[in-house]
């Protein structure tokens, strides 16, 4: 069985367990060989961060250091710049090719409201979807939930059989780690333990990160 490549975006502000346990699991669930951390400068459909890319891209470089499972894309880490998810997947299939097989991981929460997206259709023209399930998510409005019924597959083997074009929905559990709620432990100044690694911690300590939210 071919193994795949995964690509995980995010504000990564700061990355923390819940990221990466979410990335391990996922890579443990179908196979992954390769995740991609994907640091976004601002992506448009979300709230611009406060933090650098500069702070953050350090803070995932720390966790990266000594994982082979992990490797960083710089893609969309320029200033003033805005990045469509679709445009960013074209360069990286410019890079591994076609046939290999290849799947963007994003939230329920996120699926829910993808119809917002610029080209969101074309981007199982690209990769697969591998869904991170979430808690109280709304319903979906009735064209994009027919959408999403109509790739959805519950064999794992098509992922690998097929570089693109289904969606897939994860069946590891919850994990409740919210980087908000950490933002606002370090601003509060209590303590984050068991939430990041403690080199990360200590990166942000050093630095005086989320001391003004």
């Amino acid at each position: 069985m071919k193994k795949i490549y995964g690509i995980f975006g995010g504000n990564f502000d700061p990355i923390h367990y819940g990221h990466i346990n979410s990335a391990e699991k996922l890579a443990q669930e179908i196979s992954i060989k390769k995740i991609i951390l994907l640091p976004n400068y601002g992506p448009p459909h979300r709230l611009k961060t406060k933090t650098s890319i500069i702070d953050r891209l350090n803070m995932i470089k720390l966790f990266v250091k000594n994982n082979k499972l992990f490797t960083i894309s710089y893609l969309e880490t320029k200033k003033n710049t805005t990045f469509y998810t679709t445009e960013t997947l074209k360069k990286i299939r410019k890079k591994i090719g076609y046939l290999q097989s290849l799947c963007f991981i994003i939230g329920e929460d996120h699926l829910n409201n993808l119809n917002v997206w610029k080209d969101w259709k074309k981007i199982l023209s690209l990769s697969h979807l591998l869904i991170c399930p979430r808690i109280h998510i709304k319903k979906n409005n009735p064209k994009l939930r027919k959408w999403i019924v109509s790739h959805t597959i519950t064999n794992i083997n098509l992922l690998h059989e097929k570089p693109y074009g289904f969606i897939f929905f994860s069946k590891m559990s919850m994990i409740n780690i919210s980087s908000t709620q950490i933002r606002k432990n370090y601003y509060e100044s209590k303590s984050s333990f068991g939430l990041l690694p403690s080199k990360i911690d200590k990166y942000i300590l050093s630095k005086n990160l989320y001391k003004n939210l």
